[in-house]
């Protein structure tokens, strides 16, 4: 057992790690492929030491997480974690505070952790240097990741001036993360598969318990009860989920607002932006229920928006670039009256998220007119948003034989009436 003593007042108690007791998200072989999916990505681009700081990168790569990153922490006790790794070597090396130590021995396949005897940075980051450079981890090119939000700039800064007192070439080598994790393997995808299910029931219940004198905090509760009775986890966002009045037929668009304690009434519309998750997984999901008969005029603008789905589930697939998709949805748009209309057809990437953000890297809109070469491979899973004064979305899978919705929940209005 690990005496509270060895970190000296650090850890919150004694800590025992119980042989063979692991509750890894998918099996060991599957982390190994990732690292070596990371090294060979780091050859390609030059860097011999990558510096992991992204939350859901190190999730991915080695299974890690936890419920609090430091990202606004105290100034005099910063977020100094991180985890390294080593173009020529088939292990990571993880930083933390000892806060951590059950997280890491429980959901991780890191065998190799340095973990923090002080809150400061300044003896934290020596440390790291120190270890590094011990194991010759520091004799060539350091990528951090510049685009992450961890650690914030003054650290980032600091651990950057470290490395570079070393004698390494710094550089940003953030993209490396975001392409090995762009592409899902099949058991990735089996996880956006069961997230979906979540989803499901989250739309579910709000046609089912919806009710004129109900708070959108009352209604949002029932909601994340149904779903987490099911399994699914907390999103990394709070969700979009509110009533909006409606006007001429059109739901009044509210930004990205989050339940409140406004009471739902007859003739209005309640929008959720739900994810399920499952292991960290999202699945994005998003409908719309009016209470009462909708007027017709939202009828038809949403049977026009959801043939957007239609049309990828017909021509999209796996190997397409990016502008051939936009010219199929632009050329699809015209014929339904959409094309100047108030809305876009979008989609991002999805995968495994930590909050405060389930939006992923690659992104694609209708409207673009660059980043047109990249391309949709096989096993990449975006949301896909038809919103034309519309609340439609859902989370597609890109495959050799075409597109796949993830959700069968029916993509239309819904209604109480």
């Amino acid at each position: 057992m690990t005496r509270n003593t060895d970190y000296n007042g650090l850890a919150p108690g004694a800590f025992e790690e119980l042989d063979g007791v692991k509750d890894l998200a998918f099996p060991a072989q599957e982390y190994a492929r990732r690292l070596d999916k990371v090294r060979a990505l780091m050859a390609e681009a030059g860097i011999d030491m990558l510096w992991i700081t992204t939350p859901e990168h190190i999730c991915w790569l080695h299974g890690f997480y936890t419920s609090w990153y430091k990202a606004n922490a105290p100034m005099r006790y910063p977020q100094c974690y991180g985890t390294a790794v080593h173009v020529d070597h088939d292990y990571t090396i993880h930083f933390d505070n000892p806060t951590e130590l059950p997280m890491l021995s429980r959901f991780s396949v890191c065998e190799d952790a340095v973990w923090f005897r002080s809150r400061f940075a300044r003896d934290n980051i020596p440390e790291v240097m120190t270890t590094l450079a011990s194991r010759g981890w520091l004799n060539g090119t350091v990528g951090m990741e510049k685009w992450s939000y961890l650690p914030n700039p003054a650290i980032s800064t600091m651990f950057e001036g470290a490395f570079s007192a070393q004698g390494a070439r710094v550089e940003d080598a953030s993209k490396i993360l975001r392409q090995a994790r762009r592409v899902k393997s099949p058991l990735e995808i089996a996880k956006h598969e069961q997230a979906a299910r979540y989803a499901e029931i989250g739309i579910d219940t709000i046609r089912r318990e919806v009710r004129p004198g109900m708070t959108e905090l009352e209604l949002f509760g029932l909601v994340t009860s149904e779903m987490m009775k099911a399994g699914s986890e907390f999103p990394a966002l709070i969700p979009i989920f509110n009533t909006l009045p409606v006007r001429e037929g059109r739901p009044v668009s509210s930004g990205h607002s989050m339940a409140g304690r406004r009471v739902i009434e007859a003739g209005e519309f309640v929008c959720a932006d739900l994810c399920g998750v499952h292991d960290r997984y999202h699945t994005n999901v998003m409908r719309g229920v009016y209470l009462g008969d909708p007027p017709a005029e939202m009828v038809r603008n949403y049977e026009k928006a959801a043939k957007i789905f239609d049309l990828f589930t017909a021509e999209v697939r796996a190997g397409m670039k990016v502008g051939e998709v936009t010219k199929l949805i632009r050329d699809a748009l015209g014929p339904l009256g959409l094309e100047d209309g108030e809305g876009w057809v979008l989609g991002y990437e999805l995968g495994l998220s930590l909050p405060p953000d389930w939006v992923g890297d690659f992104y694609f809109h209708y409207q673009d007119t660059e980043f047109l070469d990249r391309e949709f491979e096989a096993g990449m899973i975006t949301n896909l948003e038809s919103l034309f004064n519309t609340w439609l979305i859902d989370t597609l899978v890109y495959e050799e034989g075409g597109c796949r919705i993830l959700s069968k929940t029916p993509i239309e209005l819904m209604a109480t009436g």
